[in-house]
């Protein structure tokens, strides 16, 4: 598509006297205060609404936070919105709905196609992986009038707003429809569940042991069940530091000595899985949320969950809950879910062109060689490891390899990490505080065109409460790798050129935690 098309998207349309809303205003529509462009034009994640130039495309290495809309996600998203002034144009509130219904229909049985999940599985959609975790606890809140509990990972590693949405309360000023609401109050009529956050990291940024981990988490679901609570254990695959949390083995315990008390939510938000993993998890019954914005690297707000056949059938006939009502249209739901009638047939056509950007990467990735993949995955990882072994100025935050063997699937690319979470030092050695990565954050974003993952809080080092970068692998950028190869090792190719431009990133983060000492 061409640049001069791109701008022609962007300019309001006009009909009759009435304002239809310009590409650029639905793709931060339906959402919430997170995506609201500033006076500069950017989201909270420092993200545009209009693709960037190739130049600054080639250095996005923060797709654990969010990604610019792509040239390629722009065109589909064109695509459909040429559809949606066509539904203004009819004046007729329903001409707009019928064709949001008939879209995320069409999304909902192209994404199980890619995912390769088979009929019996349902998707539904939202705004974000947040109202996901909403959605999810009003479900679990709404199926029995039993106490509940709900234990997740810390937020550092999730979302800041998770543990609201968990707990049933609104996070933002703004629901994905549009409501205002207010943040910190009850959104429907369950009360608040008792929410446990378990610790990732000890209180210097390591890792903790995995055995500790599951043993705290066993301990606190065994007391619960038996004390005749429901609990909704969420499983963090993988954590914005590339960490799963608790164990998959854990988590497949628990589920088999609890099956009618325990539901499990696997915090798939990055979407950094492969088909085999994604269905191994929906084969043992568990709701797995992802989105397009993280490692598919669509724009920032789009979120879909998958409902095994086993909590389909649980949860279809289910009336709709009450708090669903300003985050949740009818036909973000499967026709089958009937309980679902009460919602709101509003049309989110924000939330359908976010996803329309999105599949046009996932659909780009998934026609790649697995083999392909696997090789450019590893040959990234090896040169990371690599800088980090030559360069000071500079620390590799451990991260444990990603462990999911308890499911037997054949192991694919996402049993290496495509997240490098780093900390910055000084020249003396001493690490940059959170506020000091903060600005190199900003610097490399403003200044060096250069996106990497927003600092996450990992601890206190020297005394010093730190923060890590992270540079991350995205679907877009390994499309772009295998664009021109079929081996990569063969060299002097896209592959290389990527590769490169990470190494470029590292060195300008370097820098620029070296400059604060001059």
């Amino acid at each position: 598509m061409s640049n001069d098309a791109i701008l022609s998207a962007l300019k309001p349309a006009f009909t009759s006297g009435m304002s239809i809303p310009t590409l650029a205003q639905l793709l931060v529509d339906g959402g919430d205060s997170r995506i609201t462009l500033d006076t500069y034009g950017v989201n909270k994640y420092g993200c545009t609404v209009e693709p960037q130039s190739t130049q600054d495309s080639s250095f996005a290495f923060g797709s654990a936070t969010a990604s610019t809309i792509s040239q390629r996600g722009f065109a589909a998203a064109n695509r459909v919105y040429q559809q949606i002034v066509e539904a203004y144009r009819d004046k007729k509130e329903y001409s707009l709905y019928s064709l949001y219904e008939q879209e995320m229909q069409s999304l909902r049985q192209e994404l199980k196609q890619l995912c390769q999940t088979g009929d019996a599985v349902d998707v539904a959609f939202a705004a974000s992986g947040t109202d996901l975790h909403l959605i999810v606890s009003q479900l679990f809140s709404g199926a029995s009038s039993s106490p509940s509990m709900i234990v997740m990972v810390e937020a550092g590693e999730t979302g800041s707003s998770v543990p609201a949405a968990l707990q049933g309360l609104h996070f933002s000023d703004c629901a994905a429809l549009g409501e205002p609401v207010s943040p910190g109050q009850q959104v429907g009529q369950f009360g608040v569940s008792e929410l446990v956050n378990i610790a990732l990291r000890e209180a210097d940024g390591k890792p903790r042991a995995a055995g500790d981990i599951d043993r705290e988490i066993e301990a606190l679901v065994t007391q619960a069940c038996h004390h005749n609570k429901r609990v909704l254990l969420v499983l963090a695959d993988v954590t914005k530091t590339g960490m799963i949390g608790p164990s998959v083995q854990c988590a497949l315990a628990l589920r088999n000595q609890f099956p009618d008390q325990l539901e499990v939510l696997v915090d798939a938000c990055q979407f950094r899985l492969t088909n085999a993993t994604l269905n191994a998890y929906l084969d043992q019954q568990f709701l797995v949320a992802v989105t397009g914005s993280k490692f598919i690297s669509g724009p920032s707000f789009s979120g879909a969950l998958f409902f095994p056949p086993e909590a389909a059938i649980r949860y279809r006939q289910q009336t709709a809950p009450a708090g669903l009502y300003a985050y949740s249209s009818r036909a973000d739901w499967p026709a089958s879910w009937t309980g679902m009638d009460g919602l709101q047939k509003k049309a989110n056509v924000g939330l359908l062109v976010r996803w329309v950007a999105a599949m046009a990467e996932l659909r780009a990735f998934r026609s790649l060689p697995d083999d392909a993949i696997n090789q450019f995955v590893q040959a990234f990882r090896r040169a990371v490891l690599t800088y980090f072994d030559a360069h000071s100025g500079l620390t590799l935050l451990p991260v444990p390899v990603p462990d999911r063997q308890v499911l037997a699937t054949t192991p694919g690319w996402d049993q290496w990490p495509t997240i490098f979470p780093f900390v910055l030092h000084h020249a003396s050695g001493e690490p940059l505080s959170r506020d000091q990565t903060m600005l190199v954050y900003r610097r490399l974003q403003n200044e060096k065109r250069m996106q990497v993952g927003q600092p996450v809080t990992c601890g206190v080092c020297q005394q010093i409460p730190v923060s890590a970068l992270r540079l991350c692998l995205s679907a877009r950028l390994i499309t772009a790798a295998l664009s021109d190869v079929t081996d990569i090792r063969s060299g002097g190719n896209k592959a290389d050129e990527i590769i490169a431009k990470a190494m470029e990133v590292l060195d300008a983060a370097r820098q620029l935690s070296l400059l604060r000492d001059s």
